[in-house]
C-alpha cells in the first residue's frame, strides 16, 4: 500500500505543471509570498496529503504581461518539504514592440523541484535548510539548467491573544537573493548567484466567525523589495493567496502602458499584483473501509476488530463498576463531612450573634460616652471660669461633676490639682496631678508642674493654662 502512495505520488510530480515568472508568489513550498519560510503548525501531524494550486503575477493590465504557475506541495512529518513547478515567464517587452510585432511571442517555459528539511527543532524555534529552484527552462526548442538557489531559514513561532505570528530571517543563494523579471535576452542564461538575506512575518489572527477559520497575513523583505498579502482560507481545504510585490514601487505599476513610455520594457524589480487559489488534500483515515454492498457512508468493520471492540467495552464496563464504587465512598464521605460542617455552621452562628450583641453594647456605651464628654467638657469650662474669678469651691464642685461623668478625664484631675493648689492644698493638688499623669502619660505640662513642685520651683504663672 505504502509503495503504491508513493508510485502514485511520484506520477502526480510528473505530471503536475506550473506556469510562472521568475518566482511566482506561493508558488514555491512552505513559502510566505517569494521568501521561504517554516511550517510551525501542523509540523508533526500533517492531516494533509498535498497541496495543489495555482498563483499569478501581473505586470499590466494593459499589456499581455502576466506569470502564470501551477504547483504541487508535499509536506512529510519528517519534516521534509517537497514542491514541483512548472512556470511560464511574462511577457517583458515594451509596449512599441508587442503593437509592431505580427509574430506570436512564446514566453519561455520553467520546470522546477524545490526541497526544503527541518534540521533542527527545539521549543518554538525551528533550523530549516533547503534547495530550491532547480529548474529546466525552455524557449523555442532551447533548453537551459538554471544555477539552483542554496538558502537556510531561522525560524521562530509565538502566540499571544488568540493571535500567532512566525518570524522568519535566512539567507541564501540565486532566486532566492535576488529574483529580478527576466529580460528577453537573458531567457536561456543563467542569472547571477549573489548572497542575500531575507525576512518575514507570518501573522494568523483570531478565527473569524463567518469563515471559521483564520485570516493569515503576509509580510516579508526578500532583501532588496518588501512584499505583502494575504491568504484567506474558505474552508479547511481551499485557499485564495492574494498580494503585492515591491509595495513601495506600486507608484510604477504598469507605466509600460503609460505615454511617453511605449519603448520601455518590463523594469527587473517592476510591482506586481499577486492572486493564487489552493486546494489541499486530506490524508485517508486508517482502519476504515466502506461497504461496497450497502450504504456509502456505513463503514464495517472485521471480527478481530468486533472482539477487539468487545473486550474495550468489557474493561469500560469493570472500570465503570469500580469508579462507581469509589464514587459511592466519596458520596458518604461528603455526606458526613456536611453534617459536620452543619453543626459548625450552627456554632458560628451562635458565636457571631453573640458578636454582634457585643459590638452593639459597646457602640451603644460609646454613644453615652460621647455624650458624658461633651457634658464633663462643659462642667470644666464653667470651672475653669470660677477659677479665673477666684472663686475656688465652686470650681470644684463643677470639677467633681466633671469627673462624676467622666472618671478618665486627665484634664479634669489636672484643674483639680491646680485649684488645690491655689487654695493652698498642695498635698491634695499633688495627688490629682498625678491622677491626671497616670490616666494620660504623655501629659507634659502636668509632668511639668510635679518636677517643678518637686524641685520647689512652681510658680502661680505655670499654673495658668
Amino acid at each position: 500500500m505504502k509503495n503504491n502512495l508513493l508510485r502514485a505520488f511520484a506520477v502526480l510530480f510528473t505530471l503536475s505543471i506550473t506556469l510562472s515568472n521568475s518566482r511566482i508568489a506561493f508558488s514555491r513550498p512552505s513559502t510566505l509570498l517569494r521568501t521561504p519560510s517554516v511550517q510551525h503548525i501542523h509540523a508533526e501531524t500533517n492531516p494533509y496529503l498535498f497541496t495543489a494550486g495555482f498563483s499569478t503575477e501581473t505586470i499590466n493590465f494593459d499589456l499581455p504581461s502576466q506569470g502564470i504557475s501551477l504547483y504541487l506541495q508535499t509536506h512529510t512529518n519528517s519534516g521534509l518539504n517537497l514542491g514541483l513547478s512548472y512556470s511560464l515567464i511574462a511577457d517583458p517587452r515594451s509596449k512599441e514592440q508587442i503593437d509592431t510585432t505580427t509574430a506570436t511571442f512564446e514566453a519561455p517555459t520553467e520546470l522546477g523541484l524545490h526541497a526544503q528539511k527541518t534540521i533542527y527543532s527545539a521549543n518554538n524555534i525551528k533550523i530549516d535548510m533547503g534547495i530550491s529552484d532547480v529548474i529546466a527552462r525552455d524557449w523555442n526548442g532551447n533548453s537551459s539548467f538554471l544555477d539552483p538557489s542554496l538558502y537556510a531559514i531561522f525560524s521562530s513561532y509565538k502566540e499571544f491573544d488568540k493571535f500567532s505570528i512566525t518570524y522568519n530571517f535566512g539567507f541564501g543563494s540565486g532566486l532566492v537573493a535576488l529574483d529580478e523579471h527576466v529580460q528577453e535576452l537573458d531567457f536561456l542564461n543563467s542569472p547571477s548567484s549573489p548572497i542575500g538575506y531575507f525576512l518575514g512575518f507570518n501573522l494568523l489572527t483570531p478565527e473569524i466567525p463567518r469563515l471559521k477559520n483564520r485570516l493569515n497575513l503576509l509580510f516579508e523583505l526578500d532583501g532588496t523589495n518588501i512584499n505583502i498579502g494575504a491568504k484567506l482560507p474558505i474552508t479547511d481545504e481551499y485557499l485564495i493567496s492574494m498580494g503585492v510585490t515591491n509595495f513601495s514601487g506600486m507608484g510604477d505599476f504598469g507605466n509600460r502602458s503609460k505615454v511617453g513610455q511605449e519603448d520601455q520594457t518590463v523594469l527587473s524589480n517592476a510591482s506586481t499584483l499577486c492572486f493564487g487559489f489552493e486546494m489541499n488534500v486530506p490524508k485517508m483515515k486508517k482502519n476504515q473501509y466502506n461497504n461496497p454492498y450497502g450504504d456509502p457512508n456505513q463503514t464495517y468493520y472485521t471480527e478481530e476488530a468486533v472482539m477487539a471492540l468487545k473486550d474495550s467495552l468489557n474493561q469500560i464496563i469493570n472500570l465503570s463498576e469500580q469508579n462507581y464504587s469509589a464514587i459511592a465512598d466519596s458520596i458518604k464521605f461528603l455526606k458526613f463531612s456536611l453534617e459536620n460542617n452543619s453543626i459548625e455552621n450552627i456554632s458560628l452562628s451562635q458565636k457571631i450573634a453573640t458578636l454582634e450583641d457585643s459590638l452593639y453594647q459597646r457602640k451603644n456605651q460609646k454613644v453615652v460616652d460621647i455624650a458624658n464628654y461633651n457634658k464633663a467638657s462643659r462642667h470644666i469650662s464653667r470651672a475653669l471660669r470660677y477659677y479665673y474669678e477666684q472663686e475656688y469651691n465652686q470650681a470644684l464642685i463643677e470639677i467633681d461633676s466633671a469627673i462624676e461623668l467622666n472618671p478618665n478625664l486627665a484634664i479634669a484631675y489636672a484643674r483639680k490639682g491646680t485649684i488645690y493648689y491655689s487654695m493652698g492644698q498642695i498635698q491634695s493638688a499633688s495627688i490629682n496631678w498625678n491622677i491626671a499623669l497616670k490616666l494620660d502619660p504623655e501629659y507634659d505640662e502636668v509632668r511639668d508642674i510635679l518636677e517643678a513642685l518637686k524641685s520647689n520651683k512652681l510658680k502661680s504663672a505655670d499654673l495658668q493654662e
